[in-house]
């Protein structure tokens, strides 16, 4: 108490007092006013309390503490440069003010209500997920996969054909979606050696998962799109090689049994675009194995 007392005194030495009892003490002040935040306080009524409770104490009680001792300590200056400490003194004290009230504005900032709103873990899993559809027909012998190709699409699908070993074809209807999940998805069936069939319309990255397939078939009014790749960014990926992703599926779709012929073609047409090649072309180019009227 003794130590207190001087300063507020002003008997300390006045450097002393400004560098250590001002400017060190109230930077460490200034640092722990974090503590009484999320996260380390999550509730929003305890860091209110917290956050005021060290406002009066620290920010209030002590700066005033602070303040009057080296403003009282300048009092004490008899060296022909007392005027120029006094005036450092001041300067000190008011940026600390400074400091101290962007402390308090920033404190409250971070306790509004909104910042304390639950953060769901899966929300962006759950977002992606909502772009498809993954169902098993009556018969539990097909998959539908109805969507964009999103990320994620491939565990999930993984795992769905894990719980129902009796499926053996995956039914396909999509625009399109992300080329790894399409690849990803044609690797699996391949693996699982299921069928693809298509009735509506598969574009892009749907047509490599459509031809993973052991065997594949199309409906009478099937349609099967392809374009060239993307990048879908508003600024550029130096690493990102398209036409090397390209490259891979071309020579995926070669171990699928497509025609040299076919692969020249597939990737001609721009991105802006889409090529819909005709049912006999597909036919002869080992695209697609032969037709079904509906589904088995």
């Amino acid at each position: 108490m003794g130590y207190v007392r001087d300063h507020w005194r002003g008997k300390h030495a006045l450097l002393y007092a400004l560098l250590i009892n001002l400017i060190f003490l109230r930077t460490v002040i200034l640092f722990a006013d974090r503590y009484t935040l999320p996260p380390f306080i999550p509730d929003r009524t305890h860091a209110l309390i917290a956050s005021i409770v060290f406002i009066i104490l620290f920010h209030g009680i002590v700066f005033v503490w602070q303040v009057v001792g080296v403003l009282r300590a300048t009092q004490h200056q008899t060296s022909i440069l007392a005027n120029i400490w006094t005036v450092a003194t001041y300067g000190a004290v008011g940026l600390c003010l400074v400091f101290t009230a962007l402390s308090i504005a920033t404190s409250f900032r971070a306790l509004t209500a909104e910042r304390f709103v639950p953060v769901n873990p899966t929300e962006l899993e759950d977002a992606r997920a909502n772009q498809y559809a993954l169902s098993i027909n009556p018969s539990k012998n097909h998959v539908h996969i109805d969507g964009t190709f999103a990320l994620g699409m491939t565990g999930k699908l993984a795992a769905l054909l894990d719980q129902n070993p009796t499926i053996t074809g995956v039914v396909l209807h999509s625009e399109g979606g992300h080329v790894y999940e399409g690849r990803g998805v044609a690797y699996l069936i391949r693996n699982r050696k299921l069928d693809t069939y298509v009735f509506e319309i598969c574009k892009s990255a749907c047509t490599t998962a459509f031809i993973g397939g052991t065997k594949r078939y199309l409906g009478p009014h099937a349609r099967l799109g392809f374009h060239q790749y993307k990048l879908d960014l508003e600024f550029p990926v130096p690493l990102y090689d398209i036409k090397g992703e390209q490259d891979k599926e071309v020579t995926f779709y070669r171990q699928q049994g497509v025609s040299n012929s076919f692969l020249k073609q597939v990737f001609n047409t721009p991105y802006s675009d889409i090529w819909f090649p005709g049912l006999p072309e597909l036919l002869e180019a080992g695209v697609a194995h032969g037709t079904v009227e509906d589904e088995n």
